[in-house]
């Protein structure tokens, strides 16, 4: 447009003719000169032609966050109620069943380090 308007400066060494310049001017023409129209084509059967249209139009426009995709992955898998709960016969204090009872443990330990210390 300025050149338009202007003459002496698309004359003048301010702008330096080259290729590229030349190439982008006229872009449109030798676009289409090395570049002829190219046409895609499906032949899609007419009973798979709603199928295909469903297809395409399928893609999620926004990447899941990794918190929505870990809350699809962990639906149905909440923690569960501990339901095998009983007294320990050596401190009546609440454990698993089948779980050494982490007080006695714990007093074992001290009478372990008490002997190793003695």
């Amino acid at each position: 447009m300025a050149l338009r308007i202007l003459p002496s400066v698309a004359q003048s060494r301010m702008f330096p003719v080259t290729r590229w310049s030349l190439l982008s001017r006229n872009s449109s023409v030798y676009w289409q000169a090395f570049f002829p129209s190219i046409t895609i084509s499906l032949n899609v059967p007419g009973f798979l032609s709603d199928i295909w249209e469903s297809i395409l139009r399928a893609v999620p426009k926004k990447k899941t966050s990794h918190m929505k995709k870990r809350h699809r992955q962990m639906a149905g898998k909440a923690l569960k109620d501990v339901k095998n709960l009983r007294t320990c016969p050596g401190c009546g204090q609440m454990k698993r069943s089948h779980v050494l009872c982490p007080y006695c443990v714990q007093d074992i330990k001290k009478q372990w380090k008490a002997t190793e210390a003695a």
